[in-house]
Order: structure tokens, then sequence, then C-alpha cells
């Protein structure tokens, strides 16, 4: 049976308003489809299980909870025992509370305290009572005020730093700091809906305050006097990713003790005061340690650009589009460091950098298009320490001349670069201070000891690499012995003879030759290898590597990390990694090899080693003892391979291991009996989810003890077909199991012999099988459940006393069953706080089933999709005096009582949308007593001919989609004070209503699928002016003015339709004035709209996301994106018609770097190779992200990219070693020479390809695909016309014919 997939726990708790489908290209909704739920569970901390909730960690124990972690716990309310604790941190992170109540940390004694990304609107004005003289650091971050919560901070005495980061706070005003102007010395506003730069004193009264934030906003102008008055001891001002202009000089003349000023991602022109703002005086110009102009509009730098500077260390002018720098463009600014990277910069004056002699120490020129670079630019840099001018044009760079004024001084030079002509090692010899050096081409394509002939000994960092390197000599670097960190990466390298290392030996830390060495060498270099006694890092990844010998790594006794990952090795022999040669090895990545079984000791005896992955290989056996005595393994990954079988004895003396990851592999059964020597000192995760497992049976043979324990604490049985449990299977783990994730499978009963003696189990998923039953005493001796899913079964009723043990459950989700009625008294422990019973056959409101008790604590109560047609003894609602959301959407009511919520207080979300037949008077007294609570209030599909009154001036959000509303009263303007989101769509109103331009905090307004004809240039003025997110899809519109949205200068979201009666409808033409969108939904409604001249044009600049939708979307035109402008760009296709998306699409894309496509759900076959650089840190397009599942993909060569772009995207996407394996200054060296990136190796699972299936061959799944069949290179899919196709199926067809016709010698 087919199923859909459900976000656990989030499917009903909120309806998604139809402008959330660009949230949808963000990915912040993502699929169900491969994610394991381990990967919920906070992997940051290793603290044990608090006392008060054991899915929490605390560092200590009672009465003194140390740092407390509770992220990822379902917490509708903050926990009350911590209130009676001593708590040093808490760290609340997506928990689902939506507001701290009074009095909540009173006596916890908190230094800092954390809530993020939960859906708080509120904090009571006494909810941090008691830490005035505590509390020092509060974040707020990513959350859903609208306001600072400035009464509940006044008594803060010691608060310094305080982050509101991803709010929708719009204003503040001095006031919001009372209380604060001593102490606070870091605010944090970036990421608001702050539209211009607050009025003058907003800040002045805080005399401590050092850093502002204001990034991410939609300020276009720092008025005149906004800082005259403070604050003066301000340092460091942020104002990245705004709308500003003009750098606002005079304003910032003020405070002089500033050193840091982000303006990047802005819109400046120029760096010029703005006109009519007088200059500054010579005394004012600034002084600081840090500018950032990055990714602005910055042309060309004309003369004396930085005159408003007297000094200014570090320069940012990276990603600008400037074409040429002028005479003298620095002179007087005194720069220490210039960084211009990727600014499609083509010529630099030769007197540019006059006036930044004796000052200038770095230069970053890379990613550009220079042809040359004139010797008189370098000649004045007399203190120049470094340069790079990695990835231009350069065909002449002559060492000697260029570098002629410096040669003494330069510490690092980075010249590498396709492009850049070859230059040989020698021209940079006799540069006695060099350290680190970066070349591609040479003059030869061997590397020898003349190349460093009169080199610095000190040289600490090589990289030649992209240049075509085929040989290292014997003895190369015989006169560079100092050598510490050498990168021969991306290379072609078919020898390296036995000595070429020899005389490094005692200096080389890491060694690097990812994607390095020759097709031809198939084998580990060992011979050379050998000299390099205190190796610690080796990287031979993204090779052809068949065999490594035991002899092969054994002289690299220092060795600490191994990437042997894409290669073809087919087996890890005994004795590679030796114990005694390898006592320092903590980390081996053999992922992506053809590995087919791991034999006995084949990784053994390792005494450091913690983290082994071996995942997508072919392992199908792993035989006894070969993964054994390795006390500080933490972490095992044998993901995506062929398992069938693992041996009893196959995993031994693991008791440090953390996590086992055997999903997505063959397993037929699963032994504990294999897992009694692992984990028995750690938290221990087992992943098994995705696998062939039918039956759970018990382990007799073998000799071994049935009833033997094992450590497991999280076990994810998910998306397999477990269709019986034996009686008494998880007795082995039972002791230990915390967590228990058997959804997707097709289990038919729940029965006390399975899931009734688990002491420490807290969350157990049973979703998304097919239970008809499950016994009264299922969970009778499970005492701890406080998560219990059971949705999407086939349950009709549950038993009277399931849940009585049960006294610290929670959270219950029992939707999309059967159930008709519920026994009395189901939930009878007073910690219920969440119950899903939606999608049911329920017919009369379950309050009975609430005990008093049980009913005073629940928070969030979904009933929607049910038979309810009345609130029966709606006075028993009184009970639920914590209710904070009420859902009952899509059942069959008529009609409610006078103030049938009166009796609930606190009740913040009411849903009673698609009751059709509920009738609402207009002057109904429905939400009487509601005023102060209610915010968000939703009545979609019920009928409303008008909207009925609406007293509640607290309210946030309305949705009155689908119904019959011809016209708004004009009084919902001054009754619906604080609302900032209304929901008109699919209504009957012919034109925008006014009461829509008149709410003064309207903030997201949806009007789509309503008559309206005309949007004029006077459509949305008024308060609409303000709006961030406007839907305008589905209207009939007959007339689109080019100015409609030009007043809407904070719009960051639109969703618009091809409107075919518009007369050369063009969106960006449309767009010219929202230079601050950054989201943008086109729907295909009609009928031959293939989106041909509605895209042309240049976009916002900040435009980053774009989904196109709608099944009449057939073709995509090749100057689709041709007006996009962000260097970040993420593109969706969702639901749509299109087949195919040809290169000449991406061609067009000239201003995006990192490239991230949402393909999911679509009709696609084929999909062109989009990048245009053939590694993320060159010059050009680099996809960075993919999601294809859903589609039918013909996995050909026009495919084949995707092998090498994912050996690509894992060769340059990881991280370095988190801790520096050389002193401070060896680290820096490393930045200067590698591009770094934040992510994370680990978590980069191939999901989205297992799940994505080709369309032909038996639908296997494109990475088995890619493993097997497919690998016809990085140009696949990009240039084979169809010619080239035809000769490419006749040489086929000849050769299977020549084949049949003589057989043997085939």
């Amino acid at each position: 049976m087919q199923k859909k997939c459900v976000l656990q726990g989030q499917a009903r708790w909120v309806r998604v308003w139809p402008v959330a489908l660009l949230l949808l290209a963000l990915g912040a909704l993502p699929g169900c489809l491969g994610r394991s739920r381990l990967s919920t569970v906070d992997r940051t901390t290793q603290y044990p299980p608090c006392y008060f909730n054991p899915l929490c960690s605390c560092s200590k124990s009672v009465p003194d909870l140390g740092i407390v972690w509770c992220r990822d716990v379902p917490l509708p309310r903050a926990p009350p025992p911590l209130n009676a604790s001593k708590v040093y941190m808490l760290h609340l992170d997506n928990n689902g509370l939506r507001s701290l109540d009074a009095h909540f940390l009173t006596g916890t004694g908190l230094y800092r305290l954390e809530l993020s990304r939960n859906p708080l609107v509120h904090v009571a004005d006494e909810a941090l009572l008691g830490l005035e003289r505590s509390l020092s650091e509060l974040e707020l971050r990513w959350n859903r005020l609208t306001a600072v919560p400035s009464r509940a901070l006044r008594h803060l005495q010691k608060l310094h730093l305080l982050d509101l980061t991803g709010n929708d706070i719009s204003d503040v005003s001095h006031e919001n700091w009372r209380g604060l102007e001593r102490s606070l010395t870091t605010l944090v506003l970036a990421r608001n809906a702050i539209e211009s730069f607050p009025s003058p004193g907003t800040f002045s009264s805080l005399q401590a305050l050092e850093s502002l934030d204001l990034s991410g906003n939609a300020i276009a102008e720092v008025h005149g006097d906004a800082l005259f008055s403070g604050p003066h001891r301000l340092q460091h001002l942020y104002l990245a990713d705004n709308e500003l202009q003009w750098l606002p000089y005079q304003q910032l003349a003020h405070l002089r003790q500033l050193r840091t000023l982000d303006v990047s991602s802005n819109r400046l022109f120029s760096l010029e005061a703005q006109p009519g703002v007088s200059a500054h005086e010579s005394r004012l110009r600034l002084v600081l340690h840090e500018l950032h102009l990055e990714y602005n509009r910055l042309e060309y730098l004309p003369p004396a650009a930085f005159h408003q500077f007297e000094m200014i260390n570090r320069t940012y002018l990276d990603g600008n589009p400037l074409f040429e720098i002028q005479e003298k463009a620095f002179r007087e600014a005194h720069i220490r460091e210039l960084w211009i990277r990727d600014c499609r910069l083509t010529y630099i004056h030769p007197d540019a950098m006059a006036g930044l002699e004796g000052y200038l120490q770095v230069l970053h020129l890379q990613a550009n298009n220079l042809t040359q670079l004139p010797a008189q630019i370098l000649a004045r840099l007399d203190q120049l320490r470094e340069l790079n001018v990695r990835d231009n044009q350069l065909p002449d760079l002559d060492a000697d001349v260029l570098f002629q004024a410096f040669r003494d001084r330069v510490q690092r030079v980075d010249v590498g670069g396709r492009k850049n002509g070859a230059v040989g090692l020698q021209e940079f010899r006799n540069m006695r201070s060099l350290r680190a050096l970066s070349v591609s081409r040479l003059p030869n394509s061997a590397l020898g000891m003349d190349d460093f002939e009169d080199f610095a000994p000190e040289l600490d960092e090589l990289k030649v690499s992209d240049g075509g390197l085929q040989t290292v000599k014997s003895h190369a670097f015989r006169h560079v012995r100092g050598l510490r960190f050498l990168d021969l990466s991306d290379s072609n390298i078919g020898t390296i003879e036995a000595d070429a290392f020899q005389e490094v030996s005692h200096s080389l830390l890491e060694l690097r030759v990812a994607r390095g060495l020759s097709s031809s060498v198939r084998q580990v270099p060992g011979d050379a290898l050998r000299h390099l006694s205190i190796l610690t890092l080796l990287d031979l990844s993204h090779n052809r590597l068949r065999t490594a010998t035991p002899a092969t790594f054994r002289q690299l006794r220092q060795l600490r990390v191994l990437r042997l990952r894409d290669n073809q090795l087919d087996g890890l022999a005994s004795g590679v990694l030796d114990s005694e040669a390898h006592a320092q090895l903590e980390e081996v990545d053999l992922s992506f090899n053809e590995i087919h079984t791991l034999h006995e000791h084949s990784v053994y005896d390792l005494p450091r080693l913690e983290r082994l992955d071996l995942s997508d290989n072919r392992i199908g056996r792993v035989d006894k003892h070969a993964v054994a005595n390795l006390d500080k393994l933490r972490r095992l990954d044998l993901r995506g391979n062929r398992l069938q079988h693992i041996d009893p004895e196959a995993f031994q003396n693991l008791p440090a291991l953390e996590e086992l990851d055997l999903a997505y592999n063959s397993m037929s059964e699963l032994d504990f009996g294999v897992l009694d020597q692992v984990g028995t000192l750690s938290s221990f995760r087992l992943n098994l989810s995705h696998n062939h497992i039918h039956h759970l049976e018990m382990h007799l043979g073998g000799g071994r003890d049935a009833l033997s324990h094992s450590n497991v604490k999280m076990l994810d049985l998910s998306h397999n077909n477990v269709s019986t449990i034996a009686r008494y299977y998880f007795r082995p783990v039972e002791s230990s199991l915390t967590h228990l994730f058997m959804s997707w499978n097709s289990l038919r009963n729940a029965t006390r012999d399975v899931f009734g003696n688990m002491p420490h189990l807290t969350w157990l998923d049973l979703s998304v099988n097919e239970l008809l039953e499950i016994d009264f005493d299922t969970f009778r001796n499970s005492r701890n459940l406080q998560v219990l899913y059971l949705a999407r079964n086939y349950l009709s009723d549950l038993p009277g006393e399931l849940f009585r043990a049960l006294s610290q459950l929670r959270l219950v989700d029992v939707s999309h069953n059967r159930l008709r009625s519920l026994p009395d008294n189901l939930w009878s422990e007073p910690c219920t706080e969440r119950v899903d019973l939606s999608d049911n056959q329920l017919s009369r409101l379950p309050v009975n089933s609430f005990s008093p008790a049980a009913a005073a604590t629940l928070v969030e109560w979904d009933l929607s999709h049910n038979y309810l047609v009345a609130l029966h003894a709606p006075e028993m609602l009184g009970r639920f005096r914590s209710l904070q959301l009420l859902d009952l959407s899509n059942n069959r009511l008529t009609q409610l009582e006078d103030a049938p919520f009166s009796a609930l207080p606190r009740l913040a979300i009411l849903d009673l949308s698609h009751n059709p037949e509920l009738r609402l008077e207009a002057r109904s007294r429905t939400f009487q007593s509601m005023q102060e609570s209610l915010l968000d209030l939703r009545l979609s599909n019920i009928s409303l001919h008008q909207v009925p009154e609406l007293p509640l001036p607290a309210l946030q959000a309305l949705r009155l989609s689908h119904n019959l509303l011809v016209q708004l009263p004009p009084e919902m303007a001054t009754s619906l004070t604080g609302l900032r989101r209304l929901d008109l769509s699919f209504n009957g109103l012919p034109q925008v209503p006014l009461v829509a331009t008149q709410l003064p905090q309207l903030r997201r307004l949806n009007l789509a699928g309503n008559p309206i004809t005309v949007l004029s240039n006077t459509s949305l003025l008024g308060g609409a002016e303000r709006l961030r997110e406007l839907d305008l899809r589905r209207l009939p519109l007959q007339h689109f003015e080019t100015g409609a949205l030009s007043k809407i200068t904070a719009l960051q979201s639109l969703a618009v339709a091809t409107y075919k009666n518009v007369a050369d409808f063009n969106i960006p033409m449309r767009l010219q004035e929202n230079h601050g969108l950054r989201n943008l939904l086109v729907e295909v409604d009609d009928d031959g709209e293939d989106l041909d001249g509605e895209m042309r044009g240049p976009l916002p600049d900040k435009l980053q996301n774009v989904t196109l939708t709608g099944l009449h979307l057939r073709t995509l035109p090749v100057d689709v994106f041709m007006g996009v402008r962000s260097p970040r760009f993420m593109f969706t296709l969702r639901n749509t018609s299109v087949d195919s998306i040809p290169r000449s699409i991406w061609d067009q894309m000239q201003y995006v770097r990192n490239l991230t496509l949402d393909l999911r759900n679509n009709s696609l076959k084929h999909l062109a190779n989009p990048n245009m650089a053939a590694r993320p840190d060159q010059r050009g397009m680099f996809l960075t992200g993919l999601q294809m599942a859903g589609n039918r993909w013909s996995c050909d060569c026009d495919l084949g990219w995707l092998e090498v772009w994912e050996r690509k995207k894992r060769q340059y996407w990881c991280p370095r070693p988190t801790r520096p394996l050389g002193p401070l200054s060896a680290q820096e060296s490393r930045e200067f020479l590698y591009w770094e990136t934040n992510v994370d190796c680990r978590e980069q699972h191939e999901d989205d390809l297992r799940e994505a299936h080709c369309g032909r061959g038996g639908g296997h799944s494109v990475l088995e695909a890619m493993k097997a069949d497919v690998e016809c290179g990085w140009g696949a899919g990009a240039h084979l016309g169809p010619s080239v196709r035809l000769v490419l199926v006749a040489v086929a067809f000849w050769t299977l014919f020549a084949r049949a016709l003589h057989p043997a010698a085939a």
C-alpha cells in the first residue's frame, strides 16, 4: 500500500499559508524519505539525560543541573521542574514553545538563556523575574516575536548580550532598552522587518553598547542625526543586506570608537557621500579596522574613492561588478589589507595603488578577468606580505619583475588557476620570507629538486594543483626541507618516485593528492609515502586506486586522518591498518569504493580511531572480528552498502561506539547478539532503516545466550517491511532503549510482550503501519514513555487503560486512524501537553477522555478532519485552562454557542476552517473574552458572506480564504490593529479591499483566486506599502500597471501567475523598485504558456529563490534566468510537465556562483550539467545542492555528469579537522591557500539520490546507476549533439552485432 510522507509531529499543528510554498523552495519543510529519525536527536552534546526529561541532556544532576540542552524535544510548555533547580545555561531549541510564562525561571540563577527556532510570540512581563543579577546572555533567535519584549527585560541588570535575530520585529524605540542602559554591550536585531533606521536617540541611552547588528532588514537610509547622540562606545556596526544606496558618512562621524562597518549586500553605486548631505571635516574622517563592501553595485573606483577614510586595516570589495580601478583610487586611505575577489575586474590603472606605499600588506585579486598586472602597480607596495591573483587570465607572470619591490618581504603568494599563464617555480627563488606558495601551470609537467633551488628553507606550505602535473621526482623537495603542508590535488600524476618525499620526512604534516593521480595509477604509492614518518593527514580521495598492500601505510606512524573515499578499492586487507604503526589514527574514510567484504581484522586494534566511514561500498558480508578492539571508535558508517550478513562476532570490543549506521542495505534480520560488545560505555544509536527486514525473530543459535544484553539507546527500524515481532524480541535492549522508531512498516498489532517492558523508553514511533488493534497493557511497564506516534494506522478504538500507567506521557499522535470514539479518562495523568486526534471519525468532542488533571496541562489539541457536529458541553472546555491551540477545522460544525471559548484564557490559535455549514452572524459573540489571548484565527471555507465582528486587537493572523466575501467592513482597520497576516484568497473580492491598505501592521497579504481584474499604481498604497509577502496568483487580471508594486519597497516574497489577458506581461518590469525581493513564485495556470517573455529582463539583485509551478508548464525558455543577479540562487521546479532542462538555460546565468536545485516531483527525464566551474572556488557557477526524487530519470550519459559532480562535492565541500594539526600560524596558512566551507561530510548522506529512480532498467535508484553503470565524465549531457548520439548508438549496435556473430571471441 502506498503511503504519503508525513512530517511526524508537525503535520497538523500548523497550517501553511499559500505563500509558504516559497519556503518549500528553501527546503524549510524537508521530505521524510531517507531521513532517519535519529537525525533529529541532538548530537552536539555528550551530557547524560536530565532527571526531569530524559529527552533533554544535563551536564550535572540535581540540584545543580549545570548546562541543559533540549534540542528538537517537543515542549509545548517550559518544563516546570527547571524552576526548582540551579541552571547555568539553558538551551531550548526547536521545541514548539509559543510563550514564556511568568516566573518561569525565577530560582535558576541562569547565566545564559537560549530560546531559538520556536513559534514564540509572547514573553510574559514577569517571565525573567529572579534573574536580575545573573542573566548575562539572552538569545531569542528565529522565533515569531513582533516586538522587543522590553517589559520582561527591564530588570536584567547584568544582561550584556541580547540576540533577537530572525524574528518579525518592525519597530524599535529607546523605550525598549529601559533598564539595560549600563549593561548591554551587544545587541543583535538582524533578519527582522525593520524598514528604516531607528529614529534619533533609539540607541543613545545604551552607554555600554559596543556591537549593533541590523543586518538583513529593509533599511534604505540612515537619517542625518540618527546616531548623533550615540551610542558613543559603539565599535561594530553591521548594516549588511539592507537597501542602502549611500554610505552614511555624516551619521557615522560621531562614532569615534567605531572600528567595524559592514555594509555588504546593499545597493551602493558609489562611495561618495549622499548628495545634499554636507561632507566631513577632515578631522572626522573614519578610522576603521574592517570595512565590508562586498556584493554591492560598485562598477568602478574613481580617483580618491576612499577619501572619507583616514585608515582601514581591512577592506573587502568582493563580488562587486567592478570592471575598472582608476588612478589613485585608494589615495589617503591607508589600507593594510585589500580584498577584491570575483569582481569581473578587467583593468587596474598602473597608479591605482598610489598612496598605499608603506601600508598595504595583503592584496587579493583572485577570480577576476585580469589579463595584465602592470609591474608599476606592485612596484610601490614595498610592504606587501601576501598576494593572490589566482583564477585570472594573466598570460605572463614574471615574478622577478612583479615582486621586485617586496621580494624579500612577501610571505604568501598564489598565482594558480587554469587560465593564468605558466610560471616556473624558479621565478620565486630568493624570496627569503616566503612561507606559502600556490601555483598551477608549470613550464614542464615534472616537479624536481631544481625547481626549488635557492628557495627559502622556511617555506611552510606548497600547493601545485590544477595544472597537469605528471611526475614528482626523487628528492624533489631537498631545498625546502621545512615544508609542512603539501597539496598536489587536481593533477594527473602518473609517477611519484620512491624518494620524492625523503627530505621532508621529518617536517611534512599534511599531504593532499585528491583527484591528483593519473587513471593509470591503481595502487597506493606506498614506496613514496614510506618516508613520511610524522605525516598526520593523508588525502588520496577521488582517484582510481584499486589496491593498498599491508606495507603501504606502515611507516606513517603519526597518521591521524586517512581519506581514501571515491576510489575503486575492492578490499581492505588485514594489516593495511596496523595496530602498532597506526596507534595515532583517529579518522578513516573509505566511503564510495568497491569493497565487497570486510574480512577478519580489517580494522583492528587501533587505540585512537574515532570515526570509520565505509558507506556506499559494495559490502555484502562482515566477517568475524572484522571491526574489533577499537576502544575510542565513536561512529561506524556502513550506510548504502549491500549488507546481507554480519557475523555474530563481527563487531568486538567497541565500547565507545555512539552510532552505527546500517541504513540502506539489504539486511533481512537483526540479531542483537552482534552488538553485545558495542557501545557499552556510550549512548549507542543504531540505524537499520531502509533495509529488507520482514520479521524480527529471536536468535538462539551459535551458542549465544539469547538474553544477552546490548546497550542500544536509540534504534531506527523505520522504512522496512516488518510485519511481525517475536515475543520478547526486544528483551536484549529493554533495559537500555530510550528511542524506538518503527514507522513505515507493516505491523498489525502491538502487544505487551513486545513493547511492555522498556523502563527507559521515552520515544516510540509506530506511525505509518497497519495496526488494527493495540492491547490495553501494551505499555504496562514502559512507564517513562513521553512521546508516542500512532498516526496513519487502522485503529478503530483505543483501550481505556492504554495510557493509565504512563505518568510521563506528554505527546500523543493518533491521527489518520479510524477512531469513532474514545473512552473516558483515557488521559488521566497531569502531564499531557499535545494530542493529535485529526483525521479520524469522531462525532463528539472527547472532553471526558481527559481527567481534570490531564485537561489542565493540555497545550495543543488537534481535532481536525473528524465528524464533529457541535461542541457538546462547551462548559467542559473550562477544564482545559492551559490550552493554546485548538484545531476544529474540516469537521461538520453548524453553529457555536455564545462565547464557547471564553473559558480558555490562554487560547492563542483557533482553527474553525472548512466547516462549510458553520454560521457566524455579523454580531456573533463567538470570540468574546478572547481579546487579549487570541493571536491566530482561521475561518477559511465556512461560507462567510460577511466578516463577523472581531474585537481582537491582539490578533496577528486572520485567514478568511475560500469564503463568499465581496467586501470587507471598514471597522476591521480599527478592531484589528495588531493584524500582520491576512488571507483573503478565493473569495469574491472585485478589487483590493481598502481595509487591506489601512491595517498599520499588515505584513503578509494573500489575494489569490479573487475576481480582481485590475491592479493599478494606486491599488496597493497606504499600509500595504509595508507588506513583506504578497500572493497574487489566479487573478483574472486584464490590467497590471507597471508601477503597481513599486511602493512596496519592503517586499520579500511574491507569488504571481502569468496572466494571459495582460498584454506583454513581464515580471522583471514590474519588480524594478522591489530591490529587497528574495523569493518569487510563478504559477503557470494557462495552457500554452511557456514563460516566453514573462521572465525576460533584469531581476532584483537579492532575488535568491525562484519557484516555477503548474502542470501547464512544459518547457523552460533559454533566457528564463538570464536576469538573475544574486551570486547564490535556488531554483525550485514543482508539479510541472517539464521533462528536460537543457544546458542553454545554465549558460545564461552569468552572475550566479552557488546554485541549488530542487526538482522533486515533476516529469523530468533529462537534466543537463549546470556546472560552469570545475570546482566551487573557481570563477563560474557550481552546483552546491540537488534534490531530484519523484521523477523518472533517463539514466544515461545525459545524466552521467552527476557521478563526477558528486565526487567533486565530496572533495571540495568537506571541512578540515576542527583542531588544527599545526600551530596557529600554520592554520592561518591553510586558510590562505584552501577554500573553506561549513559543510560537514558526516551529514552528507546521498539519500535523495537513493530515492530518485531511473525510468528504465527496473527502476534502480540514480545513486546505484551511477555506481554501477553511468560514468560519462564531467561534460556529459552538456555538449552531446544529436549527431554524436547517433554515432554512439551506431557504435553500440555494431558492437552487439559483432558479438552475436562471433560469440566465442566475445
